[in-house]
């Protein structure tokens, strides 16, 4: 999908003007970070448009992954009492996807190849390149909906429900944090597949589901660390 051009689904669009402002954001705020490309979706993982497209790297896929990773991470954060999140992944081979949400429209999907990059980003995000591309998306239209999406009401959420996620998201921080290389690709491809789905359950109010998925994927990266 070249630039100038986005998803046919897209839940905002832009004029020819924010078009052009929304590249001309996105070119500076990779500016000299190593290998850096970026795409921004809309919460739903539809790509809106994208700079600098990787090598051998499936934005689509990665764009709903990264949604879907978002939008369980922020139910969870929201559960906790926290009001922002922004989620770094790193690979082994020095490669981290920064998703970074822009209001409750947008998301920032950027590559880069060293941790510098991601401080550098996150700094440009916190300044005035940050507040250009909030505008941008600001300024976007929204079509009509026909039917509203589906919601997660954090209070409905069962008790042991709760505790089981906030169980799973302790056993995730700390493994990640004592143990980072061991979240090669395909773990990480495994991890946020869980992850939609248990925002998916949660959704949908399937109590017995999410309680299992939690279960499950905290079994499964139990097992799948290699010994210390």
């Amino acid at each position: 999908m070249p630039p100038g051009r986005a998803d046919a689904n897209i839940s905002f669009t832009l004029t020819d003007e924010g078009r052009t402002r929304l590249i001309r954001v996105l070119d500076r705020i990779t500016e000299g970070l190593h290998r850096a490309s970026a795409v921004l979706t809309d919460t739903s993982g539809r790509i809106v448009d994208i700079i600098k497209r990787p090598v051998g790297i499936d934005l689509e896929n990665l764009a709903a992954l990264a949604a879907g990773c978002n939008a369980t991470t922020k139910a969870l954060a929201a559960s906790m009492g926290e009001k922002e999140t922004t989620l770094v992944f790193e690979h082994e081979d020095e490669q981290r996807v920064c998703i970074w949400p822009v209001l409750e429209r947008a998301l920032l999907v950027v590559m880069v190849r060293d941790k510098l990059s991601v401080e550098t980003l996150e700094q440009r995000l916190m300044g005035s390149l940050g507040q250009e591309l909030t505008a941008v998306v600001l300024g976007a239209r929204s079509p009509l909906l026909k039917t509203p999406p589906p919601r997660v009401i954090l209070t409905a959420v069962p008790v042991d429900v709760r505790s089981r996620v906030r169980a799973l998201t302790s056993l995730i921080m700390n493994l990640q944090d004592r143990r980072p290389a061991a979240f090669t690709p395909d773990v990480n491809t495994r991890l946020l597949k869980s992850r939609e789905e248990l925002m998916k359950a949660l959704q949908f109010e399937n109590w017995p589901r999410a309680a299992a998925l939690c279960l499950a994927t905290a079994a499964w990266l139990n097992a799948s660390m290699p010994p210390e």
